[in-house]
């Protein structure tokens, strides 16, 4: 049931402490550096921009170039530490050739947290608090676009429910970017104005209890579900309006959409059966649905885990009454499935799993390295506080896999904590952080996995492909025969300055910034670079973070190649303020 919260203060924050969420950049647009669209030039002096929101703090970030043509690397530009959100890093055109199109990758790189525990890196409450939103949200779903050759990637949606306690809250699909902040249509709210039911002004009927859930399919396409109106929907595009694609389901919630074109397919939670919808390319179900399993029991969520068997969370009956259970079954043969068909059945006497994620191993082809995480909630009388929180379940292949609480709200000092809602919802982003829409009170998670080793490196490509005009001055592409330390650019600067160079070959590179008096300032760059040009950018920090002081400074590069070559110079800039 909703909690009305009168005595918090409205808060949206990145936890304090060396604490890191998997790092990795999306959202990713390459513009002019004001921001319109790029125009193919380098002549004007001003280059371009990529812009792309990181989910948290990066210790550096660095942009990759490639031909489209060739995918030759053909330039690399390496930050400085970058904060959570929008972030941006230009390029001058360095290396480029006329009548060429690029693509961009950027490598994002941070710290992981912990190589044994699950960490809440972000903690944001939703409830009906402004000046952050002007009514609250109501969420009964998550998924989020992990495709990487669609626009959407990056995107968390979710839906949002008015469920007759809380009247003027918005009825609709939800939309927030990666690092959890708002990316609705709407001011100071993440509803799609598109998708407004007609309560709330819009042009959609969602009927009652409505929407739930959200799947997002390979084409980055978001399902919902009306579970007063018995029907499934579809948005084709965020400024689409949700369009009708399945009717006459008896009371669907959770959904999972897997496949692409011809062999799309819809699995529906719907009361005590799982029914699949095989929609493949087209607009509405044109073929009659398959029930594939029938348990007698109230199902809340489904997925498919890498052996293409279903999973099911289910509990003895919508009013919420223990005991729940999570069963898998083999849905190849004859159907639909029984519960005496189930390969595995994990009880929780007083606990409600509620809705699914699934983190696939290294072998898509395999279930026995997936990992399911699920949320659980207690029961009625809220008795059951070991098993309120998130789940995972490993060993899926095993009659007896393993089932433990990685995390609960209560870990959040922050967080009101308390049982969890029957609609709260967790999903993995591109990463396999897991985030948690804690649907109780509002409040949503973003959870590091635990990681081995000093740092972790995500690398992601952006949707756009760009052309460089064959008036470019950057001249032919082509292998540079020296070495060479460019002056900055700016120069004088503030606060932030490029330092490009060039690299016959692949090397050993350190890049160090000196005071006047010699001191070391900071070391931008350590590690290995490509054949040909390269970049880096200093922000002013000096090693600790702080903003040195105004005056001359100098860098000092230093390349060893694996033949023995070596190079090394050094040249002044200097920092206004």
């Amino acid at each position: 049931m909703k909690k009305f919260v009168s005595v918090v203060v409205a808060m949206v924050f990145v936890l304090s402490g060396m604490v890191y969420a998997d790092v990795f950049a999306s959202r990713i647009k390459i513009t002019n550096p004001n921001g319109s669209p790029f125009d193919g030039k380098f002549t004007d002096g001003t280059g371009l921009k990529v812009s792309y929101i990181l989910n948290d703090t990066a210790t550096s970030v660095e942009l990759k170039v490639y031909n489209a043509a060739t995918n030759a690397v053909t330039a690399s530009v390496v930050s400085s530490p970058q904060k959570r959100g929008m972030n941006s890093i230009s390029w001058d055109g360095n290396g480029s050739a006329g009548g060429q199109k690029y693509y961009v990758k950027l490598q994002a790189t941070q710290k992981p947290h912990s190589d044994a525990n699950y960490t809440a890196t972000y903690f944001q409450i939703t409830s009906d608090i402004p000046p952050l939103i002007t009514r609250g949200i109501y969420t009964r779903g998550l998924d989020i676009n992990n495709n990487m050759d669609s626009r959407g990637f990056g995107y968390w949606y979710s839906s949002s429910s008015d469920p007759g306690i809380n009247s003027g809250y918005k009825l609709g699909t939800l939309r927030y970017n990666p690092d959890g902040s708002f990316a609705g249509s709407d001011s100071n709210h993440p509803i799609l104005k598109q998708t407004l039911g007609t309560a709330n002004g819009g042009t959609f009927d969602w009927g009652g209890t409505s929407p739930w859930s959200a799947a997002v399919d390979s084409k980055g396409r978001v399902y919902q579900v009306s579970n007063g109106g018995n029907f499934v929907t579809r948005m084709d595009n965020d400024s689409a309006v949700p369009k009708i694609i399945i009717r006459n389901i008896i009371s669907p919630r959770g959904l999972y959409a897997i496949g692409d074109g011809a062999n799309l397919k819809i699995y529906i939670a719907a009361d005590t059966v799982v029914w699949r919808a095989n929609i493949g390319n087209s607009d509405t179900l044109s073929t009659a649905l398959e029930m594939v399993a029938s348990v007698g029991a109230y199902v809340r969520d489904v997925i498919l885990d890498d052996d293409g068997n279903l999973l099911v969370a289910m509990r003895t009956s919508a009013s919420g009454v223990a005991p729940g259970y999570i069963e898998r079954f083999n849905i190849s043969g004859t159907l639909p499935k029984k519960r005496v068909d189930a390969l595995f059945s994990i009880s929780y006497d007083t606990g409600l799993p509620v809705c699914f994620a699934l983190q696939h191993g290294p072998n898509k082809n395999s279930a026995s390295d997936d990992t399911l995480y699920y949320s659980v909630r207690s029961s009625l009388n809220g008795s059951d506080t070991n098993n309120i929180g998130i789940h995972q379940l490993t060993n899926l292949t095993s009659a007896f896999p393993d089932a433990k609480r990685i995390f609960k709200s209560g870990d959040v000092l922050e967080s009101l904590g308390g049982n969890n809602n029957a609609n709260a919802d967790i999903a993995l982003d591109w990463a396999g952080n897991i985030i948690w829409f804690e649907n109780a009170n509002e409040e949503i998670f973003m959870i590091a996995p635990p990681r081995a080793g000093t740092i972790v490196t995500q690398i992601t490509k952006g949707y756009d492909t760009v052309s460089v005009q064959n008036t470019s001055s950057a001249g032919k592409e082509e292998i540079p025969s020296a070495f060479t330390l460019n002056q900055n650019y700016p120069n004088p600067f503030n606060p932030a300055t490029m330092i490009s160079y060039t690299l016959p070959a692949k090397a050993n590179v350190s890049i160090i910034i000196y005071d006047i008096l010699g001191n070391v300032v900071n070391e931008l760059f350590s590690g290995e670079a490509q054949q040909g040009y390269n970049a880096v950018v200093w922000n002013s920090s000096n090693a600790s973070g702080a903003k040195a002081a105004s005056g001359m400074y100098l860098y000092r590069i230093t390349a060893q190649l694996s033949d023995g070559r070596s190079f090394t110079d050094v040249k002044r800039m200097l920092l206004l303020k």
